[in-house]
């Protein structure tokens, strides 16, 4: 098979077109035949080694996979050959195929894209997630979205407002309409020192942490909940808040949930360049995401 690895972390020439074995399945796995894979925040992060470089080298990265299962573990119940099916998995993705442990599995709904499909297996089901599970949003609630432009913001705004809270979220002044076009929100200058305006907010989700964290908290009634992706002062803990650092936890429950939805377009992904799966193309976007982010989710595909 095909597949790009890279043999450093660093810059963007360590990619590399190699050929390779199929990979051998674990019992719970599945192997599919990869479609299109999404360019995240996280993948670009990971190649430059800012994710840690403990991983064993050389080595093919990738965190998004959508395609057709061709073969099956000995110990998978749930799902068969010919199945259409979405993943995020830790590596391996940027290759021709992937094996994918069941658990982490969601068949794809006929009549979605593969493309949106794939565009949604991690920042988009991160921001799901974090409303449905972490923060538990319920009707009525008050809600705060850092960084609600971003891939998992925006979600997080769609499904929080879908669930009936009163939803506010942080960006640039540039990005408010595209805010506003996802419902109801109320955008907030993240320039600002907004945290003197806002108060008794039921949940915040943020995205950005450092000193964001304590404008979150600051906001926060007592017994708030504060729901942190990246890093969490040391000085929160003054603060009458439950916080927690939480992370997508890649289940495929919650992917099926989040895969329904945008079938029927209860919630939207914006998406950004659809490209060829190769080297060349490989390298320009990471270069490019390296530099600023990304407007509206990239896609590499395979046919």
């Amino acid at each position: 098979m095909q597949a790009i690895q890279i043999k450093a972390f660093g810059g963007v020439d360590t990619f590399e077109m190699v050929e390779q074995n199929k990979p051998t399945l674990k019992p719970k796995q599945v192997l599919i035949k990869n479609v299109a894979v999404a360019i995240d925040p996280y993948d670009v992060k990971f190649v430059m080694g800012l994710m840690g470089e403990a991983d064993k080298l050389p080595l093919i990265p990738g965190s998004s996979v959508v395609g057709e299962i061709v073969a099956v573990g000995d110990a998978v119940t749930d799902f068969q050959i010919g199945d259409r099916v979405a993943a995020t998995r830790h590596l391996q993705t940027y290759a021709e195929y992937v094996p994918v442990g069941q658990s982490a599995l969601a068949k794809v709904p006929d009549g979605l894209d593969n493309v949106i499909a794939v565009a949604a297996v991690l920042g988009a089901a991160t921001g799901y997630q974090m409303i449905v599970r972490d923060l538990a949003v319920e009707a009525g609630q008050k809600i705060l979205i850092q960084g609600g432009a971003g891939q998992v913001g925006a979600m997080a705004v769609q499904v929080a407002l879908n669930r009936g809270a009163e939803v506010y979220a942080t960006a640039s002044p540039v990005d408010f309409d595209y805010l506003k076009s996802l419902g109801s929100v109320v955008p907030v200058d993240y320039h600002t020192a907004y945290e003197k305006e806002l108060h008794d907010f039921d949940g915040v989700l943020d995205t950005i942490g450092g000193d964001v964290a304590r404008q979150s908290a600051e906001i926060l009634k007592p017994g708030g909940k504060l729901r942190n992706l990246t890093t969490i002062p040391a000085n929160i803990q003054q603060y009458d808040i439950d916080v927690q650092h939480t992370y997508l936890e890649g289940r495929g429950e919650l992917l099926q949930s989040l895969l329904n939805d945008l079938a029927a377009q209860r919630v939207t992904i914006r998406i950004g360049e659809i490209l060829p799966f190769n080297r060349e193309n490989m390298m320009a976007v990471h270069a490019r995401a390296r530099q600023k982010s990304l407007v509206g989710k990239t896609i590499l595909t395979w046919f």
